[in-house]
């Protein structure tokens, strides 16, 4: 009985910590939401999958060196016994004519082979450098997944970024549309009671309609910009996503505006391009190589057997004749027609063009981050400019309504004043999102963006 008072209230408990749970696991900050994409995002999932290949590739590579044993089995049926064609047949039968070919039969009906070989090498140098090479296929994998990483994480940061500006921007205008709803209540109570004229009223319900579609835009905009993001995460798209962000809670450092200079090999790039000129070299190292012999050993070991009857072919123990044989082998291509010395200009030449490459990218990166930083600081200025501008028209709100209130101000001068209260909340809140996402593209710039 004491059991059954209680199920009740162990039911709600379990529902409220299920939920609980649900929405803990719906929740992210930034960097969960960046965690989170780089395990299921699409593009980083495959760039995982793609260095677990090059992991196989590389023991693939490995097992060329390892002993190859394969096995065979057959019989066959010569049903039309091939002959042999003797020019003289008085050498097998004395009395047949001089000088006349016969021919013979010279194997039974039924035959029969069974073998086991081993293949092992023993010395290749084009082997050798493939060792060599397969950390370096592991290598360019890795890197091109670092590459994939970084750009999935700046697409998830952008998209975060946008999603806590346009909520903020919702919040505000449900706040202003509250307001004006209040006001515009108000207003008809005192045109009704002649203190007003209907064109004051009318003037405040076109400011009213205007605000409420500019909320249902960005209502719409919300959400185009969250499936943005869970899509850049790999999250359902049809699941509740929360961010536990707040725009306000993000701080900019400013001392960011002052950090000067940058290492290229922090940037991913780079670094695939250095493993790009080592696979090259090796690549050269693999066609000089070719130039060694190649040796191996060989061991064999079967049976032959020969019948005229079928069963005798089957039986193990019948008409077996066992061999054997063990080899030893040199493969040495002595002239080639001067292909592989063709092969290895065009490898040097390619290293060239690496060079060139990381030559550029060095001042690319210096230039890129020049951008970066002189975007980020023209960002900041801009945002603390429409912060600025955000205050005054606060407070020129704040006086025209005590104004209005007592009677020494119009109402066009509220509405007014309203109007130019939202634009400054609108460029500023614009301006806050360019400087985050200046600060995104500067971390870029520096190869630091997976490192914030």
């Amino acid at each position: 009985m004491y059991l059954h008072k209680r199920l009740p209230l162990m039911a709600l408990l379990l529902l409220l910590l299920g939920s609980s749970l649900a929405q803990a696991q719906n929740s992210f900050t930034l960097k969960e939401a960046v965690e989170y994409a780089l395990q299921n995002n699409v593009k980083a999932k495959n760039a995982q999958l793609d260095e677990r290949i090059a992991k196989m590739k590389v023991r693939e590579i490995t097992t060329i060196g390892f002993p190859k044993i394969s096995a065979s089995y057959g019989v066959n049926n010569n049903y039309i016994i091939q002959r042999v064609i003797i020019p003289d047949g008085s050498i097998f039968n004395p009395n047949a004519p001089a000088g006349v070919p016969i021919a013979l039969e010279f194997q039974p009906q039924y035959g029969g082979n069974a073998s086991v070989n081993l293949n092992q090498l023993v010395f290749d140098g084009s082997y050798i450098v493939g060792l060599q090479a397969a950390k370096t296929y592991r290598d360019l994998a890795a890197r091109s997944s670092e590459m994939t990483q970084v750009e999935v994480a700046e697409n998830v940061k952008k998209a975060y970024y946008g999603v806590l500006v346009n909520m903020e921007r919702k919040g505000l205008l449900d706040a202003a549309l509250i307001r004006l709803d209040s006001s515009l209540t108000q207003m008809k109570g005192m045109y009704a009671n002649g203190f007003i004229e209907k064109i004051d009223l009318d003037r405040l319900q076109v400011q009213r309609n205007n605000l409420a579609v500019e909320r249902d835009k960005i209502n719409r905009f919300d959400e185009i910009s969250l499936l943005l993001l869970k899509f850049q995460m790999g999250y359902p798209l049809d699941q509740n996503l929360v961010l536990s962000d707040k725009l306000r809670e993000i701080n900019f450092d400013a001392n960011i505006l002052e950090q000067t200079g940058v290492n290229p090999m922090d940037r991913p790039e780079m670094r695939l391009l250095q493993t790009q000129k080592a696979a090259t070299k090796l690549e050269l190292k693999n066609i000089q190589a070719g130039y060694l012999p190649s040796i191996g050993i060989q061991a064999s070991r079967g049976a032959l057997a020969g019948a005229n009857n079928f069963d005798q072919v089957l039986d193990p123990g019948g008409s077996w004749f066992a061999y054997g044989a063990i080899g030893f082998g040199v493969n040495w291509n002595l002239f080639d027609s001067f292909t592989k010395r063709y092969q290895a200009q065009q490898k040097r030449i390619e290293m060239e063009k690496v060079d060139n490459t990381i030559f550029d990218f060095n001042k690319a990166v210096m230039l890129q981050s020049s951008q970066a930083s002189i975007m980020l600081r023209n960002s900041y200025e801009t945002m603390k400019v429409q912060q600025q501008n955000l205050e005054l028209s606060t407070e020129v709100l704040r006086v025209s309504r005590i104004k209005y209130q007592q009677g020494v101000g119009s109402n066009l001068e509220v509405i007014n004043a309203e109007a130019g209260f939202r634009e400054a909340q609108a460029n500023y809140y614009n301006a806050v999102y360019d400087l985050l996402i200046a600060k995104v593209e500067l971390e870029k710039a520096k190869g630091q963006l997976l490192l914030k």
